[in-house]
């Protein structure tokens, strides 16, 4: 068995309050986006941290992140048609390296509440959000500077996005890049971080089947809402510490699928087969003990309906309940432009 060793122990205070401030602007991914640019984003952040001292194997593994909570408050540079956005997510923030200064990564997901959506009578300039409530992206690549022990500054690259993954139509989204500047202050009582040897995961092939289920809308807009359904079977290796990578194979039954197709020709003779969809898909997983994030990105062997590609993601987060069970939460798009949320059950057939 491999064996990893810790980094050298040092006191670091349990607890941590952040400010971070953000200077940006909404990415027109879409030239139908530039419609709704007028201004430059701006937005107010506050973080409460907690850090980890390796009491779990994962978290001597990266390095000892931090983990905590951040609200947002956002002016999306136009008053009239989008309106301000505001947003709570749970995080991970992993240092990259171990130095004064300090290279880190901080990735999150939650909700997000947009205060202008899309109306047909009164905001239907709005091509971009659907309906008030959606999920929120986080991303924020910086650098934190350590002035004291318990204070420090930082400074960054933010990607936020906003968007309710079809549910709605509109559901074009709302990427927002920006630079960032903060500062931390560290409270609480000092822990020392644990040194241990942490032997190294079994190099063994994981087999997953798993159920999913969205719901979505087509064009156009205040049309009905349809239902989707995945099945999905993985075969997924354990790297020997951080990691895991495999492969699987897709089957969705997705109920909006004839009406595309319908919209586009009137005169499509139609089969028993135009609801369903087969994939193939390759996996990478960034394991954090029971929680992974999954990066998928599949192609299609069959589908009925072409206009969207024969390529899909998956961006996914499963949390294991047990030795067998897990949780799943993902969200489906062709490149990007989401397909539907998923929410799923799963089971390892062996682990």
């Amino acid at each position: 068995m491999l064996l990893f060793k810790g980094f050298a122990q040092e006191l670091e205070p349990k607890f941590g309050v952040k400010e971070t401030y953000h200077f940006g602007a909404i990415l027109p991914h879409r030239q139908i986006v530039n419609e709704n640019v007028e201004g430059h984003t701006f937005a107010a952040e506050l973080s409460f941290y907690k850090q980890t001292t390796g009491k779990k194997d994962w978290q001597q593994v990266y390095n000892y992140p931090s983990i905590g909570i951040s609200a947002l408050g956002m002016h999306l540079g136009n008053p009239n048609e989008l309106g301000n956005a505001f947003g709570v997510f749970p995080f991970i923030e992993l240092p990259l390296n171990k130095r004064k200064i300090n290279w880190r990564l901080k990735m999150g997901y939650g909700l997000g509440y947009i205060t202008k959506p899309f109306d047909v009578e009164t905001n239907y300039k709005n091509v971009v959000v659907g309906s008030p409530i959606n999920a929120l992206i986080y991303l924020n690549m910086g650098f934190d500077t350590k002035l004291t022990n318990w204070l420090s500054s930082s400074a960054g690259l933010s990607l936020i996005h906003f968007s309710n993954g079809s549910f709605a139509r509109p559901n074009l989204g709302v990427n927002i890049a920006s630079l960032n500047f903060g500062f931390k202050y560290r409270f609480g009582s000092t822990d020392n971080k644990l040194v241990t040897e942490i032997l190294g995961r079994e190099k063994l092939w994981k087999k997953q089947f798993m159920f999913g289920l969205g719901i979505k809308e087509i064009p156009p807009v205040k049309g009905p809402k349809y239902f989707v359904n995945s099945y999905s079977f993985n075969m997924i290796k354990q790297g020997k510490a951080k990691s895991s990578y495999g492969f699987g194979v897709d089957a969705f039954y997705n109920s909006s699928l004839r009406d595309l197709i319908l919209t586009k020709d009137e005169n499509y003779q139609t089969t028993r087969w135009d609801y369903y969809r087969l994939g193939v898909v390759g996996i990478y997983s960034l394991d954090f003990g029971d929680i992974s994030l999954l990066i998928e990105a599949g192609g299609y062997l069959f589908t009925p309906h072409k206009k969207q590609g024969y390529i899909y993601n998956r961006v996914t987060t499963r949390y294991n309940v047990g030795d067998r069970l897990f949780l799943n939460l993902g969200l489906k798009t062709h490149f990007a432009v989401a397909d539907f949320v998923e929410f799923g059950l799963g089971y390892n057939l062996h682990k």
